[in-house]
């Protein structure tokens, strides 16, 4: 925990009105001391809490507490409240909904002020889409981004002949219930930096060099500038947005391996033929869905898929993300260059040899095995990781910023029970293990799916159950604010744990499916379920999104899981009625869904029942890693 006001102000050498004696406070109380007093606060420079603007608002909803961790911030002569390293999307994200929701604090971000990294065209989700909105930059992706209309999925319709120009196509039957966006990532990126600009972020130009953590309420941050000058600044609360560079994470040694590497290589593609998409050979075909160019395309191949990603370019130029993400160990061939991609992807799929042809190619990135874990994000010492600073995703659902929303949520919170002096060790612990429970149970579904995505009836049925577990559960419970409270994050934490939780009933679905595959031999890929169909994204609950309809929702998500899995041991044989996975998955689902549906509209986070079942017991244990306090470890070397 960090000190008290009172021990900091004792450690300075403050006097204590209170205790002080009669001449202390005669002293203190007389004219000179006063003007004296007056002349330092003037030339002092801006307070810590907050810009000068933003002082009377400050102080009306502060409250009692909050003024107290202003004095103790005022004491400790810190730089600045929150200092995020790193002036990349994450970054600039995190200072945008600091200084939304917490205006009193100042916030510093630091970073190289020209673009280092790679730069890949973006889909965003529901949920990342509602945090661009609440920050303000809600008419931004109206007027300068393009709307996105869903996924949709190009299947091999003869998964044995992969030059079989035709396609079994999955998009949504209508809109979406939420708003998201195909954004070009330049431009949003400029005007998330004027938006922390506008609203009084200061930027520090210039590359971190290393951090100093500290035990009590200051860290220290070693700065070298862009002319050279090297300066530490110092602030409360530390945030690593750095990225792929990952500076806390190897200063603490908190990096962990991913039990699945991935590559990809990907590209921006403008002026090309985009009447070459509608010649698409598509067996099935929906006309009531929305004009079909605006969404986030992917092509399945064997151990690979590629993305279509049409943004918003200047000048009116049509423009297009283009990539290829793989998994090394199924896809063994490097891909490093235009003519590489060529050669490989128009051996599965030729309509997009000449899609590529027929356009300019502005620039090429790659990224080889690139995916990596980090043991721990958030510490009760005030230090955070965020974004591909603690670990990377693989981008098929484009759940990269939906997690980096989630970690800023979450890191805000802890800020808020830290100011108010309610924030605990436990509490920072449980809301890491919900980010690292929800983190593991989409990547750990999203690595075995490139088994089979050559395989289209499979594909189509894993990734309906993924759809079916986001929509039902992930949504509803981010969307409601889930992962950032106690008894919610605990929820999540246990419903991500691969032994127990929502991952392993999927898990066990998929020697079934593939039985069920394999005794229809008959069976088209067409007649496969849909993936994002009504019921799997979950319309219903879309029309209120009311915290008390979430038990609702996961009734018919267990519901849908039971019906599903006794209609794929039909179709698998007498063999899946005697498999003791198949009968313990199907009672286990059953269970839950009454557990569930007991509820009625009540909410999660304040059922008794959810407390037991989530805050007892192992629930609130700690991580492995909590036994090794990485901050005293470096401050010891």
């Amino acid at each position: 925990m960090r000190p008290s006001a009172g021990s900091q102000a004792a450690r300075c050498g403050r006097v204590d009105p209170d205790s002080a004696g009669r001449r202390t406070r005669a002293t203190v109380n007389s004219p000179i001391f006063a003007c004296m007093s007056r002349i330092v606060t003037t030339c002092r420079r801006r307070p810590v809490y907050g810009h000068p603007d933003r002082r009377a608002s400050s102080r009306r909803s502060g409250g009692a507490a909050t003024a107290h961790r202003f004095e103790e911030s005022r004491v400790a002569r810190v730089d600045c409240d929150v200092l995020i390293m790193g002036n990349g999307i994450a970054g600039n994200l995190a200072a945008a909904w600091f200084t939304r929701h917490m205006p009193a604090l100042r916030v510093d971000v630091v970073g190289p002020a020209a673009r280092t990294l790679p730069i890949v065209g973006e889909s965003l989700v529901e949920f990342s889409t509602q945090l661009l909105q609440e920050v303000g930059l809600g008419r931004h992706l109206v007027e300068k981004q393009l709307p996105k209309y869903g996924l949709t999925f190009y299947y091999k319709l003869d998964p044995s002949i992969p030059a079989d120009p035709r396609y079994v196509v999955d998009a949504v039957p209508t809109n979406p219930p939420l708003p998201s966006f195909l954004v070009n990532r330049f431009t949003l990126d400029d005007a998330l930096r004027q938006l922390n600009h506008d609203n009084g972020v200061e930027h520090v130009d210039g590359k971190v060099v290393r951090v100093e953590l500290g035990s009590g309420a200051q860290h220290g941050v070693v700065v070298r500038r862009s002319n050279g000058t090297v300066r530490t600044h110092t602030a409360r609360w530390v945030i690593d947005a750095t990225g792929r560079r990952r500076l806390l994470a190897r200063q603490l040694h908190l990096g962990d391996t991913a039990t699945y590497q991935r590559s990809s290589f990907w590209f921006r593609l403008a002026d090309f033929d985009a009447s070459i998409l509608d010649r698409i050979d598509a067996v099935t075909s929906d006309t009531r869905r929305p004009d079909a160019y605006y969404a986030a395309h992917h092509f399945f191949g064997r151990g690979n898929w590629l993305w279509l990603l049409p943004v918003r370019a200047e000048q009116s130029r049509r423009m297009m993300s283009v990539g290829l993400t793989c998994r090394p160990d199924l896809f063994p061939v490097a891909v490093r260059s235009i003519p590489e991609f060529l050669v490989r992807m128009t051996r599965e799929h030729p309509i997009l040899g000449d899609l590529v042809r027929s356009g300019i190619v502005v620039d090429t990135n790659l990224y080889r095995n690139y995916m990596y874990r980090a043991r721990q994000r958030y510490s009760s010492q005030g230090w955070f990781l965020i974004g591909d600073a603690a670990d990377t995703v693989d981008p098929l659902y484009s759940t990269g910023l939906a997690l980096v929303t989630m970690a800023i949520q979450q890191v805000g919170a802890i800020v808020h029970r830290d100011l108010d002096g309610s924030s605990t060790a436990r509490y920072v612990s449980t809301l890491d293990r919900a980010y690292a429970g929800f983190l593991g149970l989409g990547e750990g579904q999203v690595a075995r799916l490139y088994d089979v995505m050559q395989a289209g009836y499979q594909c189509r049925l894993r990734m309906h159950l993924h759809v079916v577990g986001f929509f039902h559960m992930a949504l509803p419970l981010l969307l409601n604010g889930y992962h950032a409270d106690a008894v919610g994050a605990a929820m999540m934490a246990r419903l991500g744990r691969p032994a127990h939780g929502l991952g392993r009933q999927l898990t066990d679905f998929e020697p079934l499916i593939a039985r069920a595959a394999a005794r229809q031999p008959s069976r088209s890929v067409r007649d496969g379920v849909r993936v994002q169909s009504a019921l799997a994204l979950n319309h219903s609950w879309f029309e209120h999104r009311r915290d008390d309809e979430i038990p609702r929702s996961l009734f018919r998500m267990f519901r849908h899981l039971v019906a599903l899995r006794l209609a794929l041991m039909w179709m698998a044989g007498v063999r899946s009625w005697l498999d003791p996975v198949q009968l313990r998955g199907l009672l286990r689902s059953f269970l839950w869904g009454l557990a569930v549906g007991a509820l009625g509209r009540r909410s999660l986070k304040r059922s008794r029942l959810t407390r037991w079942l989530f805050t007892s017991g192992h629930g609130d244990a700690p991580p492995p890693f909590a036994s090794r306090d990485p901050t005293r470890a470096e401050r010891t070397r």
